[in-house]
């Protein structure tokens, strides 16, 4: 059943959502836009894990299991490769207990700052991406290895 609304109830039953849309200036066409998803996509979390390749908590290099806001979405935080990084499952488990802090850094490259309940701050920079290889799969042929 769906409910209509009239002119005299807008006010008190309109919703408004925002979302931020990215386009060329040249030519106008639509390049990006912010999600809305609270869960990050499999594709996005792909990238992350590769730019990440390990858990991002500094004193930790368990293989990631989670793709995670460092800016939770109950504080405001998108669903966003800049507010995005892999950790392990114990990394992020720890981040929810209350004191904990993160939040994402500038730099030239994805930069997240942790500061423990005890006040200690850390910096977890991902590391430089590495050159693609190759392994010869056959005379003549080479393939792409992972």
């Amino acid at each position: 059943m769906r409910e209509w609304v009239t002119a005299g109830d807008v006010d008190k039953q309109t919703q408004v959502w925002l979302r931020r849309l990215y386009a060329t200036p040249e030519t106008g066409s639509l390049v990006a836009m912010d999600s809305r998803a609270r869960i990050f996509p499999k594709a996005l979390a792909d990238l992350i894990r590769l730019r990440d390749r390990t858990c991002r908590t500094p004193w930790c290099d368990a293989p990631i299991r989670h793709s995670d806001h460092v800016t939770a979405v109950t504080h405001g935080g998108p669903t966003t490769e800049i507010n995005g990084e892999g950790l392990c499952e114990a990394c992020n488990l720890a981040k929810e207990a209350q004191g904990w802090q993160a939040r994402p850094r500038p730099g030239p490259r994805h930069t997240v700052e942790t500061i423990t309940p005890t006040g200690h701050t850390y910096r977890s920079t991902a590391p430089p991406l590495a050159p693609p290889r190759y392994a010869q799969s056959a005379p003549g042929r080479w393939t792409l290895v992972a």
